[in-house]
């Protein structure tokens, strides 16, 4: 089949999942002009957890997709940033959320992850993306390539996407074995704090007042907070309890003594927020994954993207971006002439570009997570002083700065010029 308005072959994407990373690939594919076709084992579109942060090289993509102004509805844009000392310090006006040179082109938002998924699922129609609920994938054939479901229906493609998060089935069908996530013994606490009782006498009423994002940094791990929902504070305290604690898929309740004891003689203003009344708090277990050594099968019409290939930390903020990334050059590649002999090519031009990005900003999240957990002492006294000076700002410039669409585009000009020069020759 060929679009006879630009010429193009139209191809057909398959893609396993339909989280924030699925959808998001599906608009970038969809928009490039291609036929896309995603498959989700549950019931009803879900997403766990609450609040959510998308950076600048994030949310440059969604203008594009035609789901910017969608995102805007649901979306609160901070006015500041400010990494404190867990004692409440303000030691820099970090993350730079409304620095000009850095979210002039695209903003910084905070937003409830349901939200933005609605958000994304609003660009469904407009693309044509047909979206296939209860579709549990049983088996890939990773050279027609196809997939068949638990039901027995088969569906062949010409390259599928295996978008199904850090405990991916698409990822033990690729190595031939199970490859499950593995827990270091980092523990995320959220609570969920109502805003409307916090009055100017409130030791929290800055938070409420105005939008912003914030983070404190003490021992054994960090507190960030920031408004979700226009009326709701979204606190959030990734805390090392180590190999030994009990593993929690997703979220479950937890005892808000059980938070307190975590922050004990940190900053009077987390204690205040916890004891708002209809403050809730839930529990769970961060994951990691062993890095794949490659993100492709042989065969060249499959590839792993999102959590599935390179599932990090919160600690960066960049979950959800490098999802959206790994979109934005899929999107860039296949905007332009790809056949379908050209796919293996196209994946692996795709894979070059990706992969050691995402490795790079998953070291660097560690970096940062080790950084927001040091104990009183002069490590955390440097720490301080280059925050102070601010000697992160270059950090954010790098990833913030991030244009995947066109590095995408890029990349794939770069290899049809190699190859026409080297026909010339």
């Amino acid at each position: 089949m060929e679009n006879t308005c630009n010429s193009r072959p139209v191809l057909s994407v398959l893609i396993v999942g339909c989280g924030l990373s699925g959808l998001a690939s599906a608009l970038a594919l969809a928009q490039a002009g291609h036929r896309v076709t995603v498959f989700e084992r549950s019931v009803k579109l879900q997403e766990i957890g609450a609040g959510i942060q998308l950076s600048p090289n994030a949310t440059r993509l969604l203008q594009p997709w035609g789901v910017f102004e969608e995102v805007l509805k649901y979306a609160d844009q901070p006015e500041a940033g400010t990494f404190r000392s867990y004692r409440g310090d303000v030691l820099s006006q970090s993350p730079p959320v409304s620095h000009p040179n850095l979210v002039s082109e695209a903003p910084y938002i905070v937003i409830h992850r349901a939200d933005l998924l609605r958000a994304l699922l609003s660009g469904k129609e407009k693309h044509g993306i047909e979206i296939k609920l209860n579709s549990e994938v049983q088996e890939i054939d990773f050279n027609k390539p196809s997939l068949r479901l638990s039901t027995g229906d088969v569906y062949e493609g010409d390259l599928i996407l295996g978008a199904d998060g850090e405990r991916s089935r698409c990822r033990s069908h690729l190595l031939g074995r199970a490859d499950p996530p593995y827990s270091p013994g980092d523990v995320v606490y959220r609570i969920s704090v109502p805003i409307k009782d916090i009055t100017e006498d409130h030791l929290a009423w800055d938070l409420k007042r105005r939008s912003s994002v914030n983070f404190w940094m003490g021992r054994g791990g960090h507190v960030v907070s920031y408004l979700i929902q226009h009326d709701m504070l979204n606190i959030v305290l990734v805390y090392a309890e180590g190999a030994s604690g009990r593993v929690m898929y997703g979220p479950q309740r937890a005892d808000l003594e059980e938070f307190r004891s975590k922050i004990s003689g940190w900053d009077p203003v987390l204690h205040e927020l916890v004891n708002v009344e209809g403050s809730v708090c839930t529990k769970w277990t961060l994951f990691q994954i062993h890095e794949p050594v490659q993100w492709r099968h042989e065969s060249g019409r499959f590839v792993l993207i999102g959590d599935a290939a390179h599932a990090i930390l919160p600690c960066l903020a960049q979950g959800a971006a490098q999802a959206f990334e790994d979109a934005g050059v899929l999107g860039g590649i296949f905007s332009q002439w790809v056949g379908r002999d050209q796919i293996p090519d196209a994946l692996r031009v795709f894979e070059e570009v990706r992969k050691p990005r995402a490795s790079d900003v998953r070291r660097r999240t560690l970096d940062q997570k080790a950084m927001f957990a040091l104990a009183d002492g002069a490590d955390q006294e440097e720490r301080d002083g280059k925050l102070r000076a601010g000697a992160d700002y270059g950090l954010f410039e790098w990833l913030w700065g991030y244009d995947a669409a066109e590095s995408g585009r890029e990349a794939w000009k770069q290899h049809e010029a190699g190859i026409e020069i080297r026909h010339r020759i």
